[in-house]
């Protein structure tokens, strides 16, 4: 079929599996499973920190099945959740749900990194500077690497 709408279909599944070899190349794995689930636990807790009206907008910059994969599960009331760097690091860890070990802190620079090089800069930037210090140190940028 060549209409429109499964034309948009296949765009955005050609994306996402963009996005995804971005963060196999990024975490150094050949493990499509790890990239999805790094990917996906760290979206949800990004987004449960973020507030409100800043995670709305960085989902309109995700493909639509990413989009879709970002907003799974979320509940906008009560948000932003207060998390520190810690506790932050612990929701992804909690949400990986892979049958590997967790490393959020590795996971989180790895979407970081993936975000930068996808998302407009101005984006980027107003979701960092939503986030509290700590959280902010983790960006790529900030590392000095």
């Amino acid at each position: 079929m060549n209409d429109p709408i499964t034309r948009n279909i296949n765009s955005s599944v050609q994306k996402t599996y963009e996005w995804l070899v971005d963060m196999e190349r990024e975490l150094h794995t050949g493990d499509r499973q790890i990239a999805y689930h790094a990917l996906r636990s760290v979206l949800h807790a990004l987004r449960d920190r973020l507030p409100v009206g800043e995670a709305v907008d960085l989902a309109a910059e995700l493909p639509m099945l990413l989009r879709g994969l970002y907003y799974e599960g979320w509940r906008p009331t009560h948000k932003p959740e207060k998390l520190n760097r810690e506790e932050f690091l612990r929701r992804i860890a909690d949400n990986y749900g892979a049958p590997s070990a967790p490393d959020p802190l590795r996971f989180t620079r790895a979407v970081l990194s993936v975000l930068e090089m996808r998302i407009a800069s101005g984006e980027m930037s107003d979701v960092r500077l939503t986030l509290p210090k700590d959280i902010q140190e983790l960006w790529p940028s900030l590392r000095g690497s």
